[in-house]
């Protein structure tokens, strides 16, 4: 196995991130989910404009990609992470700090203030690894009814 490198997917790539992103969300989510059913719908056009809009990474083991985690701009000050997802075949090995860290690194880049996201309160493994790279649980946010919380890492 190569070492694993994170890349921000190009509009280029489209059907791969394509293939990736919906793996994801059938394997989280199943196929017969909203937002599965309403994603596979999707033309090229619209997979390009994602890949404009928003900052999409890809983990990539042997030239495959086999995790993903997107970033958007939420204001002038703030980064949302979002989806951050791995294959289950790679998953339990520390990978998706790889993703964490390219995203973060983004962010930084684009000189924001703090990086976020939502999380599981019943995901301690995901939490862990969020913690581990310095997010903490915000307590400005309120906890969302779907079980979810909010945690925030300050970057500058």
């Amino acid at each position: 196995m190569s070492a694993p490198r994170v890349v921000r997917v190009s509009e280029s790539q489209w059907r791969a991130f394509a293939m990736l992103r919906l793996r994801a969300l059938e394997d989280t989510l199943g196929g017969d989910d909203s937002q599965y059913r309403h994603e596979v719908t999707f033309t090229a056009a619209q997979w390009r404009r994602r890949l404009r809009e928003h900052a999409q990474f890809a983990l990539l083991v042997d030239d495959r990609m086999v995790g993903l985690i997107g970033a958007q701009r939420e204001t002038l000050d703030s980064v949302y992470l979002y989806s951050l997802w791995l294959e289950p075949a790679v998953r339990h090995r520390g990978l998706a700090h790889h993703l964490l860290e390219a995203a973060v690194t983004w962010a930084r880049d684009e000189r924001v203030k703090a990086v976020t996201l939502r999380v599981n309160t019943g995901n301690d493994a995901a939490r862990s690894v969020y913690e581990g790279l310095g997010f903490a649980v915000d307590p400005a946010a309120a906890r969302r009814r779907d079980g979810e919380v909010t945690m925030r890492l300050v970057v500058s």
